[in-house]
């Protein structure tokens, strides 16, 4: 399903005052994909296509309501921008977003703001995560459940555990969402262990920090990590094998379905990648 987007804006209705910067977010990937935001109030629930609405069924609190929402107008900008038609995201049977084929993609959100990642499949998975950096000192008193034992160890020497903490639970969840869908089961914090170096002291924070998977699924696989404004964003590209299923013939209005494409001088939310 298609629809007309709204026109991005600057400032969300709930009172952001911080858009996303998307070009340092697109850095953090290889291969190159397209980003895109949206705030909690661009868009009402009530706006959305009727069977984006029914995924969220029965009561939902407001706020769920309006990160959905933000999530679902952040993906339609980006498939729109990766291959010229808005999607509006179904789900599959796990309630994760459904991508339309051919695409790859990630979404997460904060309270107030929702960032989307797409590229062309070509054998990758995508997983983003944003958080706001105040939520590293609320992790430090759930170290036994974000970090395995030897994460823990070092975070004994670590000059910001709180930063430091941040990391590790941002390319955690990152990775779980770049993983295969039937690779999922069974992966948790615990099951993943990180190693990392840990930056000097005077870095500039929004350099990023490579995070590497020595314990747990996909092992070698990197993330990528960094501060963007008030916000800490991990990124993880995860090669995955090619599927060996056979894609059906089009017909009717999908053989004239555009192709996934990267452009660069696609504006996405009103910046250019």
């Amino acid at each position: 399903m298609s629809a007309v987007l709204p026109a991005p804006v600057s400032v969300s209705a709930s009172g952001d005052p911080e858009p996303v910067d998307l070009a340092a977010v697109t850095a953090l990937f290889e291969p190159r994909v397209i980003a895109a935001q949206a705030h909690t109030g661009e868009l009402d629930f009530a706006q959305l296509p009727e069977p984006t609405r029914r995924l969220l069924r029965g009561y939902t609190a407001p706020l769920r309501r309006e990160t959905f929402t933000a999530g679902r107008l952040a993906a339609a900008r980006a498939t729109a921008a990766l291959t010229g038609m808005p999607r509006w995201l179904s789900a599959d049977a796990r309630g994760a977003p459904s991508w339309p084929y051919g695409v790859a993609g990630s979404l997460s959100h904060t309270n107030r703001v929702a960032l989307c990642v797409t590229g062309p499949a070509d054998g990758v998975g995508l997983g983003i995560d944003i958080e706001p950096l105040e939520t590293g000192a609320e992790l430090l008193s759930a170290l036994h459940y974000v970090c395995t034992p030897e994460e823990r160890e070092r975070l004994r020497d670590v000059p910001d555990p709180a930063r430091a903490v941040l990391r590790l639970f941002c390319v955690k969840e990152a990775l779980y969402k770049a993983l295969p869908p039937d690779t999922q089961d069974g992966v948790s914090f615990q099951s993943v262990d990180l190693e990392w170096e840990e930056p000097r002291a005077g870095r500039d924070p929004g350099e990023p920090v490579l995070l590497r998977v020595a314990r747990g699924p996909a092992p070698g696989t990197e993330g990528r990590c960094a501060v963007v404004g008030s916000r800490m964003i991990a990124a993880v590209a995860l090669r995955r094998p090619p599927d060996s299923r056979t894609r059906p013939e089009r017909t009717g209005p999908d053989r004239a379905r555009p192709e996934p494409r990267l452009d660069p001088s696609i504006p996405q939310d009103g910046q250019q990648t």
